[in-house]
């Protein structure tokens, strides 16, 4: 096990080596730094209860709007309670709960004097001893158990401590989403149903105005127009829907990771390892080819071969390389003329020896074995080594 690294200040050869500055851990959603994200999810929760419960929900008739106070305040309950559970429970795990002080600045890690953070199932920021799936988070800081993401909705770590609190915020956040678009839709088709069904409060009967409606009610009623309303209804319905489809597809991926028993770190590095093992077979398959071609123009750029028919002779032999072992190139009779001597090569006779000659040679392995060419010439490293006639 390695030696844990004290606190005080990094050396100044290793400094480029540093990972990043001291800090002080995060215990949980509510401590700083604070993340934006989090501000956006409170804001958006506040504005959707306002519209909710100040707004359309008094529209209703005296039986539904009952029912929808009841399901509604129901579901947005459960979700505050739960997002607060989740946000300010600490995940971290259990050893560094019971011996660390927050209070106190994170040391520096420095990569020379350990590969990673958490080696031996000892986290050398930490300074404690971690559970096996525990994992150091670089937003807070800490060894959370089971760790399976950082969420910036919540400002916190999800681990094993608050994993069912996150995922019933989520839910229930799904939830209530759907609960306020059914009843933006009730109230749209009533309006042009029937108008007066949405006026059955009692401070609607000093109202003659058709086009004159009552928010906030029954505590704090504000006139406002029927283009007023149809705003606020425009932008709640696509608020609601932004936040049904992010939070949607938030739920299913949590959902598929519980059917297969993953969590968001796992399934990340398993999809980071499919592709980097994609991405080296797609090199092996293209490295032959790029080579080949490589040397094809290698070859024509130093004018190795005489002429036209040469070249293509050539880029024939290098295509051969690929081919299928079992078929060897056919070689000509005793005495015929191939494509080679027609090219001005060594004489019939000459070749008509070395025909003879190969025609008695065993046939190599493949792998091993010589590109040949299919017309029965020399491939273009034979050309190179071929005799002149003056020497056969």
């Amino acid at each position: 096990m390695d030696t844990p690294r004290s606190s005080g200040p990094p050396a100044t050869g290793n400094s480029t080596k540093l990972a990043s500055p001291p800090q002080i851990s995060r215990v949980n959603g509510c401590s700083p730094p604070r993340n934006a994200f989090q501000a956006v999810s409170w804001a958006v929760f506040l504005t959707l209860s306002l519209a909710i419960f100040g707004i359309f929900i008094p529209f209703l008739s005296h039986a539904w709007k009952y029912i929808a106070y009841v399901v509604a305040g129901g579901i947005f309950l459960f979700h505050l309670v739960f997002h607060l559970i989740a946000c300010c429970i600490d995940p971290a795990d259990p050893n560094v709960r019971l011996r660390k002080d927050y209070s106190q600045p994170m040391p520096i890690f420095d990569r020379s004097k350990h590969a990673h953070v958490i080696q031996n199932h000892y986290c050398h920021l930490c300074k404690v001893t971690v559970t096996k799936k525990a994992k150091h988070c670089i937003a807070c800081n800490k060894c959370v158990s089971g760790f399976d993401h950082h969420c910036k909705l919540l400002n916190n770590c999800v681990g094993n401590r608050n994993y069912w609190f996150f995922f019933s915020t989520v839910a229930s956040a799904v939830a209530g989403l759907l609960c306020v678009i059914a009843v933006l839709l009730y109230v749209l088709i009533q309006y042009f149903v029937n108008p007066w069904a949405l006026r059955t409060d009692p401070k609607y009967e000093d109202i003659r105005s058709a086009n004159t409606w009552l928010l906030f009610l029954p505590l704090f009623p504000v006139k406002v127009k029927t283009q007023m309303v149809a705003v606020i209804g425009a932008a709640v319905l696509l608020l609601d829907l932004l936040g049904l489809l992010l939070l949607g597809q938030l739920l299913m991926f949590h959902i598929y990771l519980k059917i297969k028993k993953m969590t968001t770190l796992d399934y990340l590095t398993q999809t980071h390892e499919e592709e980097e093992k994609s991405k080296c077979q797609a090199e092996r398959k293209g490295s032959p080819v790029q080579m080949g071609e490589g040397f094809l123009q290698q070859r024509e750029g130093a004018g190795a071969p005489g002429s036209s028919a040469q070249g293509v002779k050539t880029k024939k032999s290098l295509l051969m390389f690929h081919w299928p072992c079992h078929l060897s190139a056919p070689i000509h009779p005793v005495g015929s003329s191939s494509g080679q001597e027609g090219d001005g090569a060594p004489g019939p006779s000459a070749l008509g020896v070395q025909a003879k000659k190969s025609t008695l040679m065993p046939k190599c392995p493949c792998h091993l074995s010589t590109p040949v060419h299919p017309d029965g010439g020399l491939s273009a490293q034979e050309a190179d080594d071929a005799p002149s006639p003056s020497s056969c």
